[in-house]
């Protein structure tokens, strides 16, 4: 027989367990929970009582902070709230799915597991976006595949194509009309010396970089001038050094071999160099 809960809809169960079960509540009622939970995360409010204290027993055993326990806790309240909303969206499918109270608790632990990389809040959004777009019951890669990032959805350029419109962007300021801002800050923290004479094999995977982790500030919401510092200044000065050399050392090799000299025999390639300085 199916254990009624007399939880209150949208609260999480102060049980000290990992996971709590659907409430029950309708779709509307799931959908104002992820949108609450949405809040909270860009406030700063966080998890409730019930879920901060689950999320902090569970990293304390494994010897995690403070901060890690929030996180943890964070991603358990959007797993619950994925489970709340899908289970109120398609009641029939859901029970064929996960019959019993063992298969949830099951079912969310490998949720949580396999969604860790990406943050709450884009958890939250895509269960939101699978609601409105699936014609079949959503399963983990429907929302792995929709919590990834996707250029066009929040206004921005494919990588190639931003690469392209730094590099031949008339002016280098914040005030042309750029596609996206995003650009500008990519192309900035690139530099614009190397976007303007390095060749695209090696300026490209800079500019990448920064573009997606610029671009990913955007779909989480936060603010690109405060956190750009932080994933983009990761030893982007060595990369840069290394393909650099890496591109002048070619570079040396074919003009010693369209001279006639092997780069690869010392003695050769000093006796050839005398004697090209010699008749100089």
């Amino acid at each position: 027989m199916r254990r009624v809960s007399h939880e209150k809809p949208g609260r999480t169960s102060s049980n000290p367990t990992l996971f709590t079960s659907g409430s029950g509540i309708k779709v509307k009622q799931g959908r104002d929970l992820i949108d609450q939970q949405l809040k909270n995360l860009q406030t700063g409010a966080g998890t409730t009582a019930s879920s901060s204290k689950t999320a902090t027993s569970d990293q304390a055993a494994s010897g995690s902070g403070t901060q890690q326990a929030r996180s943890g806790a964070d991603h358990v309240d959007a797993i619950n709230a994925v489970f709340t909303l899908l289970e109120d969206a398609y009641p029939l499918k859901f029970k064929r799915a996960f019959q019993t109270h063992e298969d949830i608790i099951r079912a969310k632990r490998v949720w949580k597991n396999s969604l860790q990389e990406f943050s709450p809040r884009r958890i939250l959004m895509a269960a939101k976006k699978a609601l409105d777009t699936a014609k079949f019951f959503p399963d983990l890669s429907d929302i792995r595949e929709l919590c990834k990032l996707r250029y066009d959805e929040v206004g921005l350029k494919e990588p190639l194509q931003a690469y392209y419109e730094a590099c031949y962007a008339p002016q280098q300021s914040r005030d042309y009309p750029w596609s996206h801002i995003a650009v500008y800050l990519a192309a900035r923290e690139t530099g614009w010396m190397m976007l303007r004479s390095e060749e695209q094999r090696i300026a490209f995977p800079v500019f990448e970089r920064n573009y997606e982790i610029l671009c990913n500030r955007v779909l989480e919401g936060e603010d690109l001038e405060a956190s750009i510092l932080k994933g983009i200044e990761d030893n982007r000065s060595k990369e840069v050094t290394r393909l650099a050399e890496q591109a002048a050392q070619q570079h040396q090799r074919e003009t010693m071999i369209s001279q006639g000299i092997d780069p690869d025999n010392g003695a050769s390639a000093r006796y050839r160099l005398k004697k090209v300085f010699d008749q100089g």
